[in-house]
């Protein structure tokens, strides 16, 4: 009755490095961005940043191809 659908499934290594970009101890702003295989259904790494702004990871993004980012950004405070 409770049948999960699975779309696709994510690449065993990505699963590591977001891991380990989750639990990051760099203070420096970096990003992930994924993307979908879709010839093997699998959810994949495009792409690793570091050190980059929000404005230039968006710059970095394609218009029409969806990739999903993972980012970590600092926060100053005053």
């Amino acid at each position: 009755m409770s049948d999960s659908l699975v779309v696709c499934e994510v690449d065993e290594t990505l699963k590591e490095k977001l891991k380990r970009f989750r639990f990051r101890k760099e203070t420096n702003n970096a990003a992930i961005l994924m993307k979908i295989d879709k010839e093997k259904q699998m959810v994949i790494l495009e792409e690793e940043y570091d050190d980059i702004s929000l404005d230039d990871l968006r710059n970095e993004l394609p218009e029409r191809q969806p990739r999903y980012p993972s980012c970590s950004h600092t926060f100053l405070h005053y």
